[in-house]
């Protein structure tokens, strides 16, 4: 029976679509989890298994739900590969039942085989079994070719790869020539004797040292080059992929697992750099050594390759053993590597709420795992991999003790024993690099995959192919819907709005009727679901994201300020501003009242994070960042939650003074009222659009919150 493929979940909610996309591949249905994923999306708490039946259908699949009451006879009669329901929480593949073994593939752990009695401790007897393939159905996904970076990246290499190459097989085959050269030395040592002084040795033996010594000095200098080289240019990709993805990518995706992804780069190059060019070298060395310990003896020849397969034997069962916890290790280094940045990043509200104790146990948890896992790899390392090491300390012994019998029956000289020796142990040498080699390639095959999976993301903003626009006339929304997943309600859904130059628009509506969404979508941060986004008559996604952002001002609801100087955060993205513009907008921000009390001003550094500073003096200099801008278009979500009144006041005023158009979120109604429109939300959809005054005339949902009622639910039954 064929193996299920492992494909690994990248959020903490989409293992079902990954227990699919196994299965799929499985059955024939080449697509990747990318594909899946950006099709149905992932629902905030993950698929049902009737979601997961529904994709199965739309790629050809009958699949049949069954409750499970005996577990060994089930899987023994129906021993092929589904879907699992496991631990009242999670989705996961069966692979196989083999014996009093149950093997199964889990999106987050990998391949794990259980004993009859845990496995049924963790299944909770629920499966979905694929019962037909209609092969003529075409999926709504189709895959293309994996990302090939890492090759490009190679082929532009190409030169110092190949000047590498060629300094490592002249080192080598310098080495190659060191056991003739002492072969016919000790079999015509007598006339070499004659005419070999003591300074003719120390003038041989320096010229082969210096050679050696500038060959391996030469070949060390290209392979530091390369590595910097290698590691730059996959880094930059990797850093401009990022940026480029939209910002629901980053939605469920965790910091720590997306900062380890980043530095896999670094432990990519390594290996490729220290075991895929020796790894080619080594392979055809095995073959010159071969050929040269043949022509010496065929009987000691077979005696080093007898004492090769064992290496070979015990490096493959290590290899093995090894691979099955390899993916293992590098989703736990994951896992503790997010602890630490949540736990740091969260340590005020950690401390606040005294869960210092919590989060070390979460920490420890995690880091235990790990460490237990590397304890067991240390114990298979440590018996099964020290035997190709043994072998190569016992394997001249052997061969010596032979040799012996040889040289007295005359089969071959004394300087040929020797010579063979020192060659068999040039031959073992390699065998094993290769050997090894094989087991980082293994930990490399990991590691690329989980940097392919970041490089093969498609972004769904087209190639830009308006041009740059440099002056606002209008945004229309035409029957925007958006979700993160099409097995959920829509977060907005018939959304048909137009904002035209200089209006001054207010949203408001009840927590979670998508206002925030509904401003990220105008930004252009969200890319509509369903409908088209139009600036100026023309579609977003054809604008050129960099005029995007010149023209578009936004105040998110929770604005990060960086670890660098007031001025430096608030010209963050605009270090070109005048003097007299970076005054201005720090006076309507009020951020000069801050400036005065603080030491150095505006040269004041900020700590990581804002820590040092109160929530309103946040807010005060990310709406400072947004007016130096000087947009033409500026939206803000909840610019003055932490403001003082006279402070929100204050800046609302100055904001009414500029010309562009403005949007802004708000649950303060009282400051909103002087607006142009104001745009009530509920359930995803825009329900009221008018003034103030307009609204609280149609006594609407507008003018039941503003009377101050706080019961939703006592207004939607009054309003049917």
């Amino acid at each position: 029976m064929a193996k299920v493929a492992f494909i690994e979940q990248s959020e903490h909610s989409e293992c079902g679509i990954a227990a699919v996309t196994m299965l799929l591949n499985y059955y024939g249905v080449p697509v990747k989890l990318n594909d899946v994923r950006d099709h149905y999306g992932v629902p905030k708490g993950g698929n049902t298994m009737y979601h997961l039946k529904e994709i199965f259908s739309d790629f050809g699949f009958e699949t049949v739900g069954v409750k499970i009451t005996d577990t060994v006879g089930f899987f023994r009669e129906n021993n092929a590969p589904c879907l699992l329901f496991w631990e009242h929480r999670h989705y996961v593949v069966f692979e196989k039942i083999v014996g009093n073994k149950i093997t199964i593939v889990d999106p987050a752990l990998g391949r794990k085989s259980y004993s009859l009695q845990a496995f049924s401790a963790h299944f909770s007897d629920v499966a979905l079994l694929i019962s037909a393939i209609d092969e003529t159905k075409e999926g709504p996904v189709r895959s293309e070719k994996s990302h090939d970076t890492l090759w490009k990246t190679l082929y532009k290499e190409r030169f110092l790869i190949m000047g590498l190459v060629l300094l490592t097989v002249v080192i080598q085959f310098l080495g190659v020539g060191i056991p003739v050269m002492t072969q016919r030395a000790v079999d015509n040592y007598l006339a070499i004797a004659v005419d070999f002084t003591p300074q003719s040795m120390i003038v041989s033996v320096c010229i082969v040292f210096f050679c050696y010594y500038l060959l391996q000095g030469m070949r060390n200098t290209v392979i530091t080059k390369f590595q910097l080289h290698f590691e730059e240019k996959l880094m930059v990709v990797f850093m401009k992929k990022m940026l480029s993805l939209p910002l629901n990518f980053f939605v469920n995706r965790s910091t720590g697992d997306l900062i380890f992804r980043g530095n896999l780069t670094t432990y990519i190059q390594q290996i490729l750099s220290t075991q895929l060019l020796t790894t080619i070298i080594d392979l055809v060395l095995v073959i010159a050594y071969f050929s040269l310990m043949i022509s010496y003896s065929i009987e000691l020849t077979v005696i080093s390759m007898t004492g090769i397969m064992i290496i070979v034997g015990s490096t493959y069962i290590y290899s093995k053993a090894y691979r099955s916890s390899t993916d293992l290790d590098i989703q736990l280094n994951g896992q503790v590597h997010q602890t630490l940045v949540e736990l740091f990043e969260g340590i005020e509200t950690i401390k606040s709420i005294g869960a210092e104790e919590a989060f070390y146990q979460d920490w420890e948890t995690a880091f235990m795992r790990q460490q237990a896992l590397r304890k067991k790899k240390s114990r298979v390392s440590g018996w099964i991999g020290t035997i190709p090491s043994s072998m190569q300390f016992v394997l001249p012994l052997l061969i010596t003790g032979v040799g012996l019998f040889g040289v007295n029956e005359g089969t071959f000289t004394m300087g040929e024993l020797i010579s063979f020796n020192a060659i068999s142990l040039s031959f073992v040498v390699p065998i094993v690099t290769v050997m090894n080699s094989a087991t980082q390639f293994l930990i490399l095959r990991s590691y690329f995959g989980k940097l392919a999976e970041i490089l093969d993301q498609k972004n769904r903003r087209a190639e830009a192919t308006a041009q740059h626009i440099d002056t606002y006339e209008s945004i229309e929304l035409k029957q925007v819907a958006f979700y993160f997943s099409k097995f959920e309600e829509p977060v907005l859904k018939n959304i048909d709005l137009k904002i035209d130059k200089t209006e001054k628009i207010a949203i408001v509506g009840p927590s979670g009727s998508g206002k925030t969404t509904l401003l990220k979508v105008i930004s252009g941060l969200y890319l509509p679901t369903e409908g088209e986004v139009l600036l100026n008559g023309k579609d977003m996604t054809t604008i050129p994201q960099a005029s995007l952002r010149q023209m578009i001002s936004v105040v998110n609801q929770n604005p990060t300020i960086f670890q660098r100087s007031l001025k430096a955060n608030v010209l963050i993205n605009t270090p070109d501003s005048t003097q007299e513009v970076l005054l201005q907008a720090i006076t309507d921000a009020r951020v000069d009242e801050m400036t005065r009390l603080l030491p150095m001003g505006l040269d004041t550094l900020i700590s990581e994070g804002g820590m040092n500073l109160s929530g309103g003096q946040l807010q005060r200099i990310a709406i400072a960042r947004a007016l130096v801008k000087q947009p033409q278009l500026l939206l803000m979500d909840e610019p003055t939650s932490a403001l003082d009144n006279i402070s929100e006041n204050y800046i609302m005023k100055r904001l009414k003074t500029y010309d562009c158009p403005c949007v802004i979120v708000s649950h303060r109604l009282n400051t909103i009222q002087h607006f142009d429109r104001i745009l009530v939300m509920d359930k995803g959809e825009i329900v009221e659009d008018g003034t103030h005054e307009a609204l609280m005339a149609q006594n609407g949902l507008y003018s039941y919150i503003y009377s101050g009622n706080t019961d939703l639910v006592d207004w939607a039954a009054g309003s049917t």
